[in-house]
């Protein structure tokens, strides 16, 4: 029997991105989420979770996103930008650490700060992710993987989509940025094997990133191969208030109705897929 994970991305990023949340847990086919230590509806976010005992809770690391960081910009000068804010892009990220502008002690101590602030919670912690999946970065992953081990985490997510799916389809920018990561993500996988850490055998979210909708989604699940799977979502309950915030074209209310449509649970139903968080997993 497949196994699925259906993750919802940026939980506590935003109240109508908590709601949906809810929603896809209490009537539709989320099992899993990822909550950011440093979004604004953060508090909010931990009681939805607390109220919801059967839903996974992933830390969702954060370097990027016009975010604040959880320690004052002052404590990571090298994290932000003039706002104090971390930068925008995935690319302005990536320009920064490989011309030497970041400091890893102050990387070290944020991503440090981010999980603690979510493991005192009181919340059941089942895995490791990152906003644009920065945890696989080289510079990042040796970093992450020193403080799963301090906090006594072993589960994680490893961003490998296939450098085949969608290979004429997907959108042109995004499958390029998708193949950068694939290729970082291999060597991740291969490190996590060896550390003992615990994975989904398929990740899929990177082609349809921000507009995973019910079209996608059905296509997905109709040719997953035999193993464990992980469906990278961002569901939110109003497209047009979460847009005027984050520019990121991202069609949240699209997926938040894949994840309560009664048709994919039909099609779940009919191929016999279990749906689990991460915590279900060794």
């Amino acid at each position: 029997m497949n196994r699925l994970i259906i993750n919802a991305d940026d939980f506590g990023i935003h109240q109508e991105v908590n709601r949906a949340v809810a929603i896809g847990f209490d009537t539709g086919i989320l099992r899993s989420t990822s909550l950011l230590a440093s979004g604004p509806a953060f508090p909010e976010a931990v009681t939805v979770a607390k109220k919801r005992p059967g839903l996974g809770i992933g830390i969702h690391l954060c370097l990027v996103g016009g975010l604040s960081p959880v320690l004052s910009p002052q404590e990571v000068p090298s994290l932000v930008d003039g706002r104090g804010l971390f930068p925008d892009s995935y690319g302005e990220f990536m320009k920064r650490i490989y011309t030497g502008q970041i400091q890893y002690q102050e990387l070290y101590r944020e991503l440090d700060a981010q999980m603690e602030k979510i493991m005192s919670q009181g919340l059941t912690i089942t895995h490791v992710d990152s906003h644009q999946h920065l945890h696989v970065l080289p510079q990042v992953w040796v970093i992450v993987q020193a403080l799963m081990k301090k906090y006594g985490l072993h589960r994680l997510r490893i961003p490998d989509e296939s450098y085949f799916f969608k290979l004429w389809t997907a959108n042109p920018v995004r499958a390029l940025g998708r193949d950068g990561l694939t290729f970082f993500s291999r060597k991740a996988r291969r490190d996590a094997r060896n550390l003992g850490f615990t994975m989904p055998d398929y990740f899929w979210g990177m082609a349809d990133g921000g507009n995973m909708n019910e079209t996608n989604l059905r296509y997905i699940i109709g040719q997953m191969p035999f193993g464990v799977h992980e469906v990278m979502m961002h569901p939110g309950c109003h497209t047009a208030v979460l847009s005027q915030i984050f520019h990121w074209g991202y069609h949240w209310q699209d997926e938040l109705a894949a994840i309560v449509s009664p048709g994919i649970r039909k099609l779940i139903e009919e191929r016999h897929i279990e749906l689990i968080h991460y915590g279900n997993l060794p």
